[in-house]
């Protein structure tokens, strides 16, 4: 469970445990590239419970949550064990992971563009050909996940803030000065 990834575990005072996954493919079964984007943006207005429990039910492994975050029963809502307030909150959290990403140190403010759509396809197929992700793996990620792994794989060059990870040309000289190091102690 890797919460920095936007996955998220809740546990009821029954033992009841609930797993919450952003992944590309739960993003996609909250409906159609516009409605993805449109159900983000309700988090954020004054119906964001409804939409919370939704995205909530969708993103669940579980496969009845209702216990958790409620469920209508004709036309009454019957609440759940998280209050309304906790859902919005845990509901932004995965979406923000799921069609977002994590925002990296040292990014330019306003750098990203709104878009009204979100096509999870796109980001599967990528994960697919540039990181070479069986189509289940490249499903299962996050877009927080998607865009560490694209980051280690593909560095920007000049641009090590944020990341721990050499750049091929960095590693590579490291190499060169490790295997001279070692060639000077075997001829003494």
């Amino acid at each position: 469970m890797l919460p920095e990834a936007g996955f998220v575990r809740a546990v009821m005072g029954d033992g009841a445990e609930f797993t919450f996954r952003p992944s590309f493919a739960r993003i996609a079964s909250l409906g159609n590239p516009h409605e993805i984007v449109a159900i983000f943006a309700g988090l954020h207005g004054p119906h964001a419970e409804k939409d919370a429990a939704y995205v909530l039910a969708c993103l669940c492994d579980q496969e009845d949550p209702s216990p958790l975050i409620g469920y209508r029963e004709e036309d009454v809502w019957v609440p759940g064990a998280m209050p309304g307030a906790e859902m919005v909150i845990i509901a932004q959290h995965l979406m923000r992971h799921g069609i977002v990403g994590k925002a990296r140190p040292g990014g330019e403010e306003g750098e990203g563009k709104f878009s009204d759509r979100f096509d999870a396809v796109e980001y599967i197929s990528a994960a697919r050909v540039h990181l070479g992700l069986s189509s289940d793996d490249a499903e299962a990620l996050s877009m927080t996940e998607f865009q560490t792994m694209f980051e280690m794989k593909f560095p920007q060059k000049g641009d090590s803030k944020g990341r721990d990870v050499p750049t091929r040309e960095e590693y590579e000289a490291r190499m060169r000065q490790h295997e001279e190091m070692m060639r000077g102690r075997e001829s003494r």
